[in-house]
Order: C-alpha cells, then sequence, then structure tokens
C-alpha cells in the first residue's frame, strides 16, 4: 500500500476523512436492520474467505455454528447476501454490554477506527441499543427478516438456536472519496459481557476487506 511515512502523518490524513466517513455512513444505511443483524451475528461473522475466530476463553454461551457473506469481498456500493446460524446456551437480558473495536489498515499500520455518533470502536448497552430501534411508543417493530423466522429483535433473547435465512442487504452509493476510505483491510473485534456478574458470552474476532466498484483507468488498468 506504500511506504509508512510517520504515525503522525497517517492520523492527520486518515483519522479526519474517516471521522466525516462514519458520519455518512451513519446517515445513509438502514440502522433497524444493521443492527438487528449485528445482534445476531454480534458482529459481522461471516464466513466464506473472511476469517474470524471465536476468542472466548471460557465456555461460551453464544456460538456462531455456520455463517457466509456473499459476494466477497463487499462492494461499496453493491448488493450484499447474508445468513448463518448462532447457538446461545442461556437466555440475554439484563445490564448486557457490546464492546466493538475496530481498526482500519493504512499503509503499514493498523489504525483504530474512533467511535463518532456512536459509530465505530463503541461500547454499548446492547439491550438499550436493540428497544431503542425496535421500539417506538412502547410497540415492537421489529424487521420482517426477523419476524418471519420468529426471530427476537429485543432483550430478553431466549437461548436456542437461530437460523438467519439469506438476507439481502444493499450497500448505499456514496461520494467517490468516502467509498474510497471505506474501502481496505479491517480487524474488528467484538466481546459481550454481563456486567452485573462479569461473564463474557460470547467474543469473535473477525477480518474482512472491503471493496469499491473500479471507476475510468482503475477499470483499465485492473
Amino acid at each position: 500500500m506504500g511506504c509508512a511515512i510517520s504515525y503522525l502523518f497517517i492520523g492527520s490524513v486518515f483519522i479526519e476523512p474517516l471521522n466525516n466517513f462514519q458520519t455518512k455512513l451513519k446517515q445513509c444505511l438502514d440502522m433497524k436492520r444493521l443492527c438487528c443483524i449485528l445482534s445476531m451475528m454480534v458482529i459481522e461473522c461471516f464466513a466464506g474467505q473472511l476469517v474470524y475466530t471465536d476468542c472466548n476463553k471460557n465456555q461460551h454461551v453464544l456460538h456462531v455454528s455456520s455463517a457466509s457473506l456473499s459476494p466477497y469481498p463487499p462492494k461499496v456500493p453493491g448488493s450484499l447476501t447474508v445468513s448463518g446460524q448462532l447457538e446461545l446456551g442461556k437466555n440475554i437480558s439484563g445490564n448486557i454490554q457490546l464492546d466493538v473495536s475496530i481498526h482500519k489498515k493504512e499503509l503499514f499500520l493498523w489504525i483504530r477506527v474512533p467511535c463518532v455518533s456512536h459509530v465505530g470502536s463503541c461500547t454499548y448497552d446492547f439491550c438499550s441499543l436493540l428497544t431503542s430501534n425496535f421500539v417506538s411508543n412502547g410497540k415492537v417493530s421489529c424487521p420482517s427478516e426477523m419476524t418471519e423466522q420468529n426471530l427476537s429483535c429485543i432483550c430478553p433473547i431466549q437461548a436456542g438456536t437461530y437460523t438467519l435465512k439469506p438476507v439481502v442487504i444493499q450497500i448505499p452509493k456514496m461520494s467517490s472519496i468516502v467509498s474510497e476510505l471505506m474501502s481496505g483491510d479491517y480487524k474488528v473485534d467484538a466481546k459481550l459481557v454481563n456486567k452485573d456478574t462479569g461473564e463474557q458470552l460470547g467474543c469473535y474476532h473477525v477480518e474482512i476487506t472491503l471493496d469499491h466498484p473500479c471507476s475510468g483507468f482503475e477499470c483499465i488498468l485492473g
């Protein structure tokens, strides 16, 4: 990707545009569908060519038994088909915290993506996050992808085996600069912890590549 000049240079050139990218991303994506899929998959734990690892040291409560993402790498913009299955060993409810850490590769360094407007490397109250997205005026409104399969989108989430049938997600078109910033190699670490007991319910490390369609001379040069 080129020669590393300095961490300070990368920070000044990359982090500021990245902040703009995160704001753009938050405005463009359908957060309800996204949060729902993240809640079921814990955080983009898809199989195929991308790498994901269960990093829970103890016997885990949550386990992704199978998953897929197509095409890989995903293109921005583009259509993305997601499916998978996860197993819950016990009910999930109460003071549950989701810790997400995202790093993007720039030159030879992995730069931590900051938390901006609740998007990026953030800590979430898991059940409150679901409630704020799916409950309005006391009425629960889960996405059709969930209700059609009798899947819960708010806490408590009952123990059992959950299967997410293929769902097509449209990644929206963004400006060329934002699309370029979004493309690249990422490492994502996500932990789901019961803050009352300290029990780690799930932990996954994911390595993923995002791509963007070629344009102009890029298509000619490949």
